[in-house]
């Protein structure tokens, strides 16, 4: 256990000292006394007091005391030269995951599917609902004791059945964003175990255990420095400090966890995992925030403006069906309301004052049963479940999803700035051309012919490229008994090539390089273009080996290495040669590097190398020249054609060189005949005007350094493009976090490139679908590196975007008949034709149903023949309101021929008949006066007795009878009860309406002219369900739900006229997108119209050619037409 001396005594060895921050004294380091815990020499809280958050100073002493890092190793009871032993291998590491625990974190619980449920009850409008059904039970219980609960209770039903809907769909979407979240979080990490270097989850690493972390790697968990080379870090995501900071073991030696290794290379002991490290603790109180995309704004405004126009139907209808009852009241046609009222009141009964307050409040009902229908919350719906739905579906097409908004961001794409290296090629690198003692080899006499070299020279050459290098061959696992390449690409073709001459490159890197002793090695840099090491010789003297971009390191050297291992001045000519061998390399496709060397006395560098910043890389010696081949992708020159013709511009942007670049560029379609070519020197140097004359013809930039790349992506955005920016390295991160999307690569990719991607212009999770923390994410990983790959991502984007527009165009249709046929139909004098259960209904088959079957639409190819949308483009098009405005038409003309014209038709009573009626003399009858004047029922004369006693010896059998005794006031009988109800003709109306709905929903699945509905209808199974359970659901209501739903069982026939006047949407819909069928010239039908292209022919509307993105003048070929 470790023990902390207290703060006022004093131990003879440790000095009593305090740090000053700010206004606070802290107190120093205190004694730490150390007891085994777990079996080991420090316990977990002896690690967190040298883990003290923004306290380096305190830290670094602490750990002094423990001996440093030495000390900390054996108190960790780990080796610091193979890592943990074998024993704790095949234990599994129990007893260390026992004293420390394991590196993941304790997620926050999710809701409960009963808080989930009780959730969807704080809706304002369904809180209003529901009071007002309680109401109508309690009034319609006054009125009629046996049946007046029925409406009441069921709309309560229909409340509580939408909001379980809902819950199982948020429940599970909630199930599906924290599985898809731990998939997030996963990557591999490098350790060194029982000698060996391995890669094990993150989840695996364990306290003690030595990670080695490489530039762009992001530190898996709290630790402190072992040994390595030139490293900084970048703690900006925990400290907020935006510069890098220098680690090594007497200079803050502390990593924290989460933070990301800027250049370098380091191993590093584990000393706090999971909730116990800096990030676990911030996360455990991170307060997570999000914002709105720029579809999420659409949608939020189409939101507010249908609910504003729902609202105003209801307060329309409401008022309409008042005042339609009002005037229709036989006491206000008389005038004598509030006689009638006062007089109910003292005769200690509701005869019309009940009638009046449960119309009231039917009314009532009805219009905030309006609102909810209208207002569209399935829009979120369709959002979340399309989304969540494709980005499962995209993890088929190597995309890894982490910021949802970027796939919707995705699908309107208007410039991708792609890699060379691993996304248009391969990234398996061969050593296929030579430059080595002053001849050129090509591949063929390379393979034919065996190099014979000098032994000094080869000797010189192999430890050039193995002491200035980092990556390994693993003698296990690859394709006919190869290597595999761990690490750098490039520098695992050289040293393969190496292999084949028989050398054993580790045998010469750990012989040449020793950091132990103080040699240095400086990693890769775009800025320099090469990588250098510098390394101690015999004699007390310093050597310098270097490699990079040929041409770059060309220029650096003086002298050349000779075929008999002696140096020589690096004439013109020679120069010359050599430079005419890069220039063809790179015209095959090839990757060339150079290797030098330069040696330095003792005197000319400093002794501790630490304190040189940057490599003395002039005058050095050339040796050798290597061609390597990375072969483009197979798939590489169709994909870039396809998102060409889908109006998006390819542009290469790589760090090789001009030649290279357009060869790779114009084999994979990139570099057209008018593209131009730039080197990243030329593109920075240029004046401004000029280069945003230029732009929209770049399309390829060579030798570009980080900020070239980031230059370009910030000119593009500039010009209201949509960018996608590919990452693989550090170097990529600053072009990332500015572009729309960052795409990190998933095998290649650093920590580092995927950690920028998630800071990329968004840090979104759509509101409904949860949030996360800005910078903890990336938007989207192509986990296999393909731009293949990329071409889905833009495919599902596209998809998603068309998936809510067909819903939106879907559920405006519903709202627009449904609204208007209940306002309508109350302005005529009808109850409306939908009723509050009704209507309910049609809500949870256009919200929840219609959601659930338009949001998993897959996507088809032929997204990929138009441009992408604007920014600000409209999310109705022209074509859509057509489609609306159409089926809105018929659906609304039919239904309203069959409310007025339908009772004859079908020879059913008009409206909701009341056909069985109860009739009964008032309770206390002898005490209840008639009112004078009062007015019969028959013959309109004065009541001839004012004592309603006076008509009950005329009518002796009356009370309780089904028919309604003549010339007796109304005063002197109860409210006339219904016992049964034809529900026949609004029962056929909501038949119908539903139906139509149910084809219209096919309609709905295309939102373009394109007239082919059923197109991959059949393979939709989650599209054939929502059919199938929604007309189903239908049969049950009508046939079973009698009062609860106010609907009548319907015979074959009129069953046969729902589902026929419902299938004409289906056609007509489909005729009003085809674009053709008559040839103007010929009167003849064109071979591929299936149907009869009435509307079409007068309603020829065409997507507004404003809506699009087209900034690069781009020419997108025509689509296989079907108009005229």
């Amino acid at each position: 256990m470790t023990r902390v001396t207290p703060l006022g005594s004093r131990s003879p060895d440790v000095e009593d000292t305090t740090l000053v921050l700010a206004d606070q004294v802290v107190p120093g380091p205190a004694r730490i006394e150390v007891e085994a815990g777990g079996g080991f020499g420090i316990s977990k809280k002896g690690l967190a007091d040298i883990n003290i958050d923004q306290m380096t100073e305190t830290n670094v002493k602490n750990l002094k005391q423990l001996g440093g890092v030495d000390g900390l190793a054996k108190k960790l009871r780990v080796d610091t030269t193979t890592g943990l032993s074998r024993q704790e291998i095949d234990a599994n590491f129990f007893a260390r995951r026992a004293a420390f625990g394991t590196n993941t974190f304790v997620e926050a619980p999710s809701k409960s599917f009963l808080s989930l449920f009780v959730d969807c009850f704080k809706d304002t409008t369904l809180i209003i609902l529901n009071v007002a059904a309680v109401a109508s039970i309690a009034t319609g219980m006054i009125e009629n004791p046996q049946h007046g609960w029925v409406e009441g209770f069921t709309i309560v039903v229909a409340v509580v059945l939408v909001a379980f809907v809902s819950t199982v769909s948020n429940y599970t979407k909630e199930k599906q964003f924290r599985a898809l979240n731990a998939k997030n979080d996963e990557f591999n990490v490098k350790v060194l175990r029982a000698g060996n270097y391995d890669q094990v989850p993150v989840a695996d690493v364990n306290v003690g255990d030595i990670v080695v972390l490489e530039s762009g790697d992001k530190v898996p968990a709290d630790a402190v420095f072992l040994r390595g080379q030139d490293v900084k870090c970048n703690e900006s995501s925990l400290t907020g400090e935006p510069d890098e900071v220098t680690k090594g073991v007497t200079k803050d030696p502390f990593l924290l966890s989460g933070c990301l290794l800027a250049s370098g290379r380091c191993e590093v002991i584990i000393t706090a995992i999971g909730s116990d490290s800096r990030w676990g603790r911030i996360k455990a109180k991170l307060v997570r925030e999000h914002r709105a995309t720029p579809l999420m704004e659409k949608l939020d405004d189409m939101v507010k403006i249908i609910g504003y126009g729902g609202m105003g139907c209801a307060i329309a209808t409401m008022i309409a069906m008042v005042s339609i009852y009002a005037t229709t009241s036989p006491e206000l046609r008389k005038g004598r309301l509030m006689e009638s009222v006062m007089g109910a009141i003292s005769r200690r009964h509701c005869f019309w004052l009940g009638t009046w307050v449960h119309k009231l409040l039917d009314t009532f009902i009805i219009g905030v049963t309006i609102v909810v229908v209208a207002i569209p919350e399935g829009l979120p719906l369709a959002v979340t479940i399309s989304l969540s739905y494709s980005t499962k579906k995209m993890l088929n097409d190597h995309n890894l999803i982490r910021v949802l908004a970027a796939c919707e961001t995705m699908g309107n794409c208007t410039s991708i700035c792609s890699d060379k290296t691993g996304t248009l090629t391969e990234n398996r690198m061969t050593v296929v051309e030579l430059w080595t003692q002053g001849k050129h080899y090509d591949e063929p006499s390379m393979r034919n012919h065996p190099i014979k070299f000098d032994a000094r020279y080869f000797d010189m050459v192999a430890t050039a490229v193995c002491a200035n290098s980092t990556a390994q061959l693993l003698e296990k696992g690859g394709p006919q008994d190869m290597p595999i390449v761990q690490g750098n690409k490039t520098e695992g073709a050289m040293l393969l090539w190496l292999r084949n001459q028989g050398v054993v490159y580790k045998q010469v890197r750990d012989a040449a390089f020793r950091p132990q002793t103080g040699d240095r090695m400086y990693s890769f840099s775009s800025e320099r273009k090469s990588m250098s090491t510098i390394v101690r010789v015999h004699g007390g003297g310093f050597r310098l080996y270097s490699k990079g971009a040929a041409e770059i390191i060309l220029s650096r050297c003086t002298h050349v290495l000779k075929a008999n291992g002696t140096v020589g001045v690096l004439n013109t000519v020679t120069n010359d040669d050599i430079h005419d061998t890069i220039v063809g390399m790179a015209k095959m496709c090839l990757r060339t590097m150079c290797v030098a060397y330069r040696d330095f006395s003792a005197d000319e560098l400093p002794a501790d190398l630490t304190t040189l910043d940057n490599p003395p890389e002039g005058c050095m010696v050339c040796c050798a020249i290597f061609g390597i081949m990375d072969p483009l992708r197979a798939d590489v020159a169709e994909s870039v054609q396809t998102c060409q013709r889908a109006g998006i511009t390819v542009r290469m942007v790589t760090g090789d060189n001009i030649h290279t670049a357009r060869a790779i560029a114009k084999q994979c379609g990139i570099l057209t005949t008018d593209g131009v070519a730039l080197e990243g020197p030329v593109f920075r140097e240029m004046p401004k005007d000029q280069l945003q004359a230029l732009l929209p013809k770049l399309q390829v930039l060579a030798r570009s350094s980080p900020d070239d790349k980031h230059m370009l992506v910030t000119m593009l955005r500039a010009r209201q493009e949509v960018v996608g920016v590919t990452g693989d390295g550090t170097n990529d991160a600053p072009a990332l976090r500015a572009a729309d999307v960052g795409l990190a690569m998933g095998i290649a990719g650093t920590d580092l490139a995927k950690e920028a991607a998630g800071t990329c212009g968004i840090y979104i999770y759509i509101v409904m679908l949860g949030k996360c923390p800005m910078g903890d994410s990336v938007d989207i990983i192509i986990m296999d590196d393909r731009f293949a790959s990329i071409k889905q991502s833009v495919l599902w984007g596209r998809c998603v975007y068309d998936n809510i527009r067909k819903f939106v165009q879907f559920q405006l249709t519903v709202n627009v008949v449904a609204l208007s046929l209940t306002f309508l139909g109350a302005l005529a004098g009808f109850d409306p034709p939908l009723n509050a259960v009704m209507m309910l209904w049609v809500n949870l088959i256009m919200d929840t149903m219609g959601a659930l079957a338009l949001g998993t639409e897959v996507p088809k190819p032929e997204l990929l023949l138009r441009r992408p949308y604007k920014k600000d483009a409209s999310l109705v098009s022209r074509i859509m309101v057509k489609h609306i405005i159409i089926q809105s038409t018929f659906q609304l003309t039919t239904l309203l021929m069959l409310l007025f014209l339908g009772p004859g038709w079908l020879d059913v009573p008009n409206g909701n008949a009341c056909i069985s009626t109860t009739y009964a003399w008032i309770d206390d009858i002898a005490n209840v006066a008639a009112p004078e004047p009062c007015v019969l029922l028959q013959n309109h004369s004065t009541c001839w007795s004012l004592n309603c006693s006076a008509y009950v010896p005329l009518y002796p059998t009356f009370n309780q009878s089904h028919a309604m005794p003549p010339n007796v006031p109304l005063a002197c009988l109860k409210s006339p009860r219904c016992d049964v109800y034809d529900y026949r003709h609004f029962t056929f109306l909501f038949n119908v309406f539903v139906f139509a709905q149910v084809f219209n929903e096919i309609n709905a699945r295309s939102v373009t002219n394109d007239w082919r509905v059923l197109h991959g209808f059949f393979s939709n199974t989650m599209f054939l369900f929502i059919l199938a359970m929604t007309v189903v659901f239908q049969v049950v209501i009508v046939e079973f739900g009698g009062d609860f739903t106010k609907t009548s069982s319907l015979d074959g026939t009129l069953w046969a006229y729902s589902v026929a006047i419902g299938v004409i949407t289906l056609p007509l819909g489909m005729s009003s997108a085809t674009r053709c069928c008559l040839h103007i010239q010929t009167f003849q039908l064109h071979r591929s119209c299936l149907t009869v292209c009435v509307v079409m022919r007068f309603v020829p509307v065409q997507e507004d050619p404003d809506s699009f993105a087209n900034p690069n003048g781009l020419v997108i070929p025509k689509q296989p037409s079907l108009a005229l």
